[in-house]
């Protein structure tokens, strides 16, 4: 367990450092965004499903998903109603989706067992709806702004960009394909996995290294604040949708444990790239999503030890 996640953390702290050495430029990581959106996270979210039994009663735990990344937005979108249109942003891309195909997934399977990844994919499904693409389209939408974060009221524009985030992503995409198949009861062909495996079990590791390419330590005291308020968004977020999640939840003791674990998850890799689209602000979302996943490593390893099911 601890060298799996010593891994993952070194993967990103190797990639800043390539970065610092000149090895890689500033905005290489823009190239990493291209494979790891449009090849390695839906080979991944494929290769997960093809693999694992889902129990259509499971599907609680997408709602459960869907709901723990949709109403933190609008909470957020309210209690910011002071503060500046790129304040307002930036928490709202950053607080309030979860990391999951690209970052819980690998290790609570490896805290938990292949087992684990069940409920883990079925959190993803409702999760991915506002992580790839519903919670860009939702902030533009309340705070009405265009692609390159100046406010445009038009209801046309905005419907169009609405439109297009949704379609444009892959991996939101991938998942609706594999929710048909769910409902359907279609299996995806053994061959289809074996081509992609490869590019599944690259996931991890494309991940990881295009954060460390995206992080830089903030500079400026705004910054810091400005992370800081999103990790205390994150905390009490995960504190009530993993009680929600332990309490009312109807599934098995086993799948609601993974469900409180996938409350705890870091910030989106996607909210990064979302960052940089809105407010180009790529190294500081980066920066916010490192330190959440070690607060969120620790959290996923002292559930998995002690929390019953």
């Amino acid at each position: 367990m601890a060298l799996k996640t010593g891994s993952l953390l070194l993967i990103i702290v190797g990639a800043y450092l390539f970065k610092r050495a000149g090895m890689v430029k500033d905005r290489d990581y823009k190239i990493m965004q291209v494979f790891v959106f449009n090849v390695t996270l839906p080979a991944a979210v494929i290769h997960s499903f093809a693999l694992n039994k889902h129990d259509m009663s499971m599907l609680w735990i997408v709602l459960l998903g869907f709901l723990g990344a949709l109403i933190p937005l609008f909470v957020i979108y309210l209690a910011t109603r002071r503060e500046s249109t790129e304040h307002r942003t930036f928490e709202m891309l950053n607080a309030t989706t979860f990391n999951i195909g690209n970052f819980t997934l690998p290790v609570v399977t490896t805290f938990m067992g292949p087992a684990a990844g069940v409920p883990v994919v079925m959190f993803d499904m409702g999760n991915a709806v506002m992580c790839s693409a519903g919670s860009l389209v939702a902030t533009k939408a309340l705070l009405h702004l265009d692609d390159d974060g100046t406010e445009r009221p038009s209801l046309r524009h905005r419907l169009h960009m609405m439109a297009r985030n949704f379609y444009t992503s892959a991996a939101f995409d991938t998942y609706v394909v594999m929710v048909i198949l769910l409902v359907a009861g279609i299996s995806i062909p053994q061959g289809v996995v074996t081509v992609i495996e490869p590019l599944a079990n690259a996931n991890a590791f494309c991940s990881m290294a295009m954060v460390g390419m995206m992080m830089d330590i903030p500079e400026l005291a705004d910054d810091r604040r400005e992370m800081l308020k999103v990790l205390a968004w994150r905390f009490g977020i995960a504190i009530i949708g993993s009680l929600a999640a332990w309490y009312l939840l109807p599934v098995a003791p086993f799948a609601r444990k993974i469900a409180v674990i996938c409350m705890f998850a870091p910030i989106a890799i996607f909210a990064t790239k979302f960052t940089d689209m809105t407010l180009g602000k790529a190294r500081l979302a980066g920066f916010s999503l490192t330190v959440s996943a070690v607060i969120s490593l620790i959290g996923m390893a002292l559930l998995s030890a002690f929390l019953p099911a």
